[in-house]
Formats: structure tokens, sequence, C-alpha cells
């Protein structure tokens, strides 16, 4: 039985407060559909025509009965109903409407678990196809949730993968950035199963991940030094992923597109050197990144060839109190593997 209705919206149907009851049907009656139009109608003007005291309470409303542990609940059919109904409501707010209405609708797409919303945030991942970077911020993590939704196809998430990590290997800005790489990792960790496609995501979202890596290495020694925001933060991803697999093959391919990026970053840094030790965060940064690229290289590179034994340096005390050589002999031990015939 439908909530109380609040406000009388398409045609001569009233809105329902929730969608919750019908959210769990697997065949929607005409009257049905008529209540998801007219909750559609009513929250997603209030989304795309609200205030900022508005705008949250709709996103809530929009997201309520299809995203979270509630969400569980709602059937396939409903989930396709409702983004049908939704989906060209947010697409038309994600291009015309002002910034903070269109993160809401970036937001809300992330929620919805359908092919249709992939297709909607794809669209707006790259800096040539989205001109805001708060936006493109929000539609790399909408793409999160979306990877675990088992409504969402195989062949779908391939493709915004695929299109998420080209965007990456020329997003200007260090926050998105940092947001692609996010979301490449959770791709990378998938739990889909065999019928979801997962093992052809991870290979697809490692072999991306490698690429923008490499990209964001060379960019760093070419006087980027905002890339240590995005390069130490996502050490931690990509140790979690080595770690958690167990399948020969995924650790092997991942050592061989992981450790000649890593094994650049030595060069990366002694190249900005005096620009890098003139700032005490991006020194950290520096030492930091380079302690957790030591560890990565050690243990992939072990993996393929058993033989690599880390000396355990203090880098991050060497870049913060201007000292190049245990850097410089890194470069030495180190920076040479990537070039191996392991890595070829």
């Amino acid at each position: 039985m439908l909530l109380t209705a609040v406000v009388a919206t398409a045609g001569d149907v009233a809105a329902p407060s929730s969608l919750a009851s019908i959210a769990k049907k697997d065949v929607l009656s005409p009257a049905d559909e008529a209540a998801v139009a007219a909750f559609v109608e009513l929250y997603a003007s209030q989304l795309e025509n609200g205030d900022a005291t508005d705008r949250p309470k709709a996103r809530l409303k929009l997201l309520a009965d299809v995203h979270g542990l509630t969400g569980r609940r709602a059937t396939p059919l409903f989930r396709e109903v409702y983004a049908q109904l939704l989906i060209p409501r947010l697409k038309t707010i994600m291009v015309d409407a002002p910034t903070p209405h269109r993160i809401a609708a970036a937001q809300v797409a992330g929620g919805l678990g359908t092919d249709s919303a992939v297709s909607l945030l794809s669209r707006h991942l790259s800096p040539d196809q989205e001109s805001d970077d708060a936006v493109r911020v929000w539609t790399a993590a909408g793409i999160r949730p979306l990877i675990a939704q088992a409504n969402v196809t195989p062949t779908r998430l391939n493709r915004v993968i695929r299109t998420l990590g080209q965007a990456a290997l020329t997003e200007p800005a260090w926050p998105v950035l940092r947001q692609q790489l996010e979301t490449l990792a959770a791709a990378t960790a998938n739990r889909r199963g065999d019928e979801g496609g997962q093992a052809a995501l991870m290979a697809l979202a490692r072999e991306q991940q490698a690429a923008v890596l490499s990209r964001i290495v060379e960019r760093l020694e070419n006087g980027e030094l905002e890339m240590l925001l995005v390069i130490e933060p996502h050490m931690r991803h990509i140790q979690e992923q080595f770690l958690d697999q167990d399948d020969a093959a995924a650790l092997r391919e991942q050592a061989r597109g992981t450790v000649p990026a890593l094994s650049g970053l030595y060069d990366a840094i002694l190249t900005n050197w005096d620009a890098i030790v003139a700032n005490e965060r991006s020194a950290r940064l520096a030492g930091r990144s380079l302690q957790k690229a030591e560890v990565m290289i050690v243990l992939m590179d072990n993996y393929l060839t058993d033989r690599s034994q880390s000396t355990a340096p203090r880098y991050e005390i060497a870049v913060t109190g201007n000292n190049r050589a245990p850097i410089e002999a890194g470069k030495v031990k180190w920076g040479a593997i990537g070039d191996g015939r392991e890595y070829r």
C-alpha cells in the first residue's frame, strides 16, 4: 500500500512519499507505474530547481529505494522502470543546471544500478566532454557503486572502465585523477563473480591503472608536483590488490605493469629535487611515496624473480632532510629493474 501522498504531480496521480512497496515487486501495474512517474516528476523537479535546502532532500528521496541497504530489495524490473523515467531528467540536469545540481544528479545516477546510469556518467568523465572539475570528480566517484551492481552488465562496465582509464590519461586536475584511480582500484577488486565478468573487469582495470600510473610518474618528472598527491595515497590500493590476489597469472600481469612505473619514481623525484625539498608537504609525500614504492617493487619483483631484498631506507627522513644519497642509491638499485626482461 502506498504511503500518504504529499503533492499531486503528473496528471491526476498523487506522488507517494516513498516507493518502498513498489520497489519490491516483480510485476508493476499501470497504477504502480503512474505512481513511480509522479514520484520522479516531483523529486526530479526539486533536484533541478530546488534551493540548497530542497536539493539534498530530493537527492535522498530519489536514492532511498534503490541505494544502500534498503535498495537491495529493489527488483531489476523496478530499477529499469525507475531509471527509464529518471535518467532523462538527470541527463538534462547534468547538461544545463548549475554545478551543485549537476553534482547531485551524478550522485543519484551512481545509486541507480542500471546500464543507463553507467552510460549517463560515462559522458561526463573526460575533460573533453565535461569542463567542470567538480562534476568530473563526482561522475568518477559515481561509477564505483555501479561496479557492485549485478544489474549492470559486464559489457557496459568494461566499456566505462576503459573510458575512465582513457580520461585519466589526460585529466588535468589532481583531485579528479585521485577519484578516477579510486574507481579503477574498485574495479580491480570487484567481487562480481564469473557470471558478472569479474576476471575480465579486474584484468582491464589493472591494465588501465598501470597505464595511468606510468603517466602520472611521467607528469611528476615533467614538474607537476601535484602528482605526489595522487601517487602516495594510491600506493595502498596497489598493495592491497596484490596481497589480496591469489591468481598467479593476474599477479604476474600486475607486477609487469606496475614495477616499471614505480621504478621511474626515483628519477622523477631527483629531477625535481630542489622544488620538492623546498615544500615540506611535497617532501613528506615524496619520501612516503618512495618508501611504499620500494615495498611494492620488492614484493612484486620477488614474485617474478625471487631476487630482490629491501634495505629499508628511511626515504621520508632523507627527502625532508635534503639528503639525496639514499634516493640516488635507490635509483641505481631499483631504477633499472623495470627495463629487465621479466617486464618486457
